[in-house]
């Protein structure tokens, strides 16, 4: 297929098609990091009927000043693209293309889905005809992955293969070299040793070079056999349409040209009944809602984060947003926040003042009933089946 559809996110360009299979050793790389860094906010609208609930200590939502020395904060960005060579580059080799939120990139681990390859290579052909769309970025652009704060990087996209499977050998080298380890290579987890813990990475997308999300025995195998080796499992899906009007979660498989893109909820669930402790959703290109499941929180869809001279930024295209979200070292929720983003200037990330994402993700919530989870007016996390229970 090389038509585009009227609400396709990629700017003028047309959707690809990724058939070919392959696989790649991964690298696993010890990392780390900083504190959680709670971000502020200003007043956002509510659910009807919903009210605040930050700061109770009986919301497992709020934010707990105490549980600093008891808990991981995970942190993650939906679709993530510094551009795409020869052209279509930000000036001066992307040098503070970060800076507008490098102040909200903090968390013990900060996870990025990365739509591309870092790699130069051209003579991979993934589909036929002027539609194909290929997004490949210098790999000396690894460094700015490293200073903005990301501790770990997705390759699993329907873009990280763009280059073939040497593009995601020089991704995976590149990244390497600024001590980032490269997760969503096939039937790979990535470890990192955060806090005295242990926490792995798996990233699934619909296709055969990655393990196939489409294949839901596989996904419960990988996030299995992470949850077994690790404390805590970070669970990363490339999943569902795209375009504006597929900001919903239905339920139901999803196609995108006559692709299969998958089943969400189906994905998402598989793997927190097998052992994941939060999912960062990424694919649709626009914020969907967050879902409270088993005791773990589900981001459908992060939105995008950044996609300079390639991602169409008007409305909801334009909108993502910084997920982080607090747990203990069983992976039990304690507290979350989201730290909304907007796409400026041509694709640079920077924090939205109209906290739009906020406004998305409450509307949104009703996706998924008493299992939403809305955004209080201070950016913190509000679980609604909590407080139907009666306990704030």
């Amino acid at each position: 297929m090389t038509g585009v559809s009227p609400s396709s996110p990629l700017r003028n360009w047309a959707r690809p098609v990724v058939v070919i299979p392959a696989a790649v050793v991964a690298v696993v790389i010890v990392v780390a990091m900083a504190l959680l860094v709670i971000p502020g906010g200003s007043t956002a609208p509510l659910s009807p009927g919903q009210s605040p609930v930050a700061g109770s200590s009986d919301n497992p939502g709020s934010d707990d000043p105490e549980a600093d020395s008891d808990t991981i904060t995970i942190a993650g960005v939906g679709d993530t693209v510094l551009g795409a060579i020869p052209d279509r580059l930000p000036p001066g080799d992307g040098a503070g293309f970060f800076d507008r939120v490098s102040d909200e990139l903090s968390a013990d681990v900060m996870f990025g889905n990365l739509e591309g390859p870092l790699s130069e290579r051209t003579d991979f052909q993934k589909c036929e005809g002027d539609g194909c769309v290929y997004l490949r970025m210098p790999p000396h652009y690894a460094p700015r992955f490293a200073e903005a704060g990301f501790d770990v990087m997705n390759i699993a996209n329907n873009h990280g293969y763009d280059s073939g499977p040497e593009g995601v050998l020089d991704t995976q080298r590149a990244l390497s070299d600024v001590g980032i380890p490269l997760s969503g290579i096939k039937g790979e987890v990535v470890e990192l040793e955060v806090k005295g813990l242990t926490v792995a990475v798996v990233g699934v997308a619909p296709y055969d070079f990655y393990t196939n999300l489409l294949d839901l025995w596989a996904v419960q195998q990988l996030v299995s056999a992470a949850d077994e080796s690790a404390d805590l499992v970070v669970f990363s899906m490339h999943v569902g349409a795209e375009g504006t009007d597929r900001r919903h979660v239905t339920g139901a498989d999803e196609e995108y040209f006559g692709e299969s893109r998958g089943n969400s909820t189906q994905v998402a669930h598989t793997a927190i009944d097998a052992g994941a402790d939060v999912v960062f959703g990424h694919g649709p290109h626009v914020l969907r809602g967050i879902e409270y499941y088993n005791g773990r929180i589900i981001a459908h869809s992060l939105g995008n984060f950044a996609g300079y001279a390639v991602l169409d930024s008007t409305g909801a295209l334009g909108r993502g947003a910084i997920l982080k979200v607090t747990m203990t070292p069983d992976g039990e929720f304690v507290s979350g926040s989201v730290v909304p983003t907007h796409m400026v200037d041509g694709g640079y990330p920077a924090v939205d003042p109209g906290n739009g994402a906020w406004s998305d993700f409450n509307e949104l919530a009703a996706d998924f009933g008493d299992a939403g989870v809305t955004v209080a007016d201070d950016g913190s996390l509000v679980l609604l089946e909590v407080l139907l229970d009666g306990r704030s």
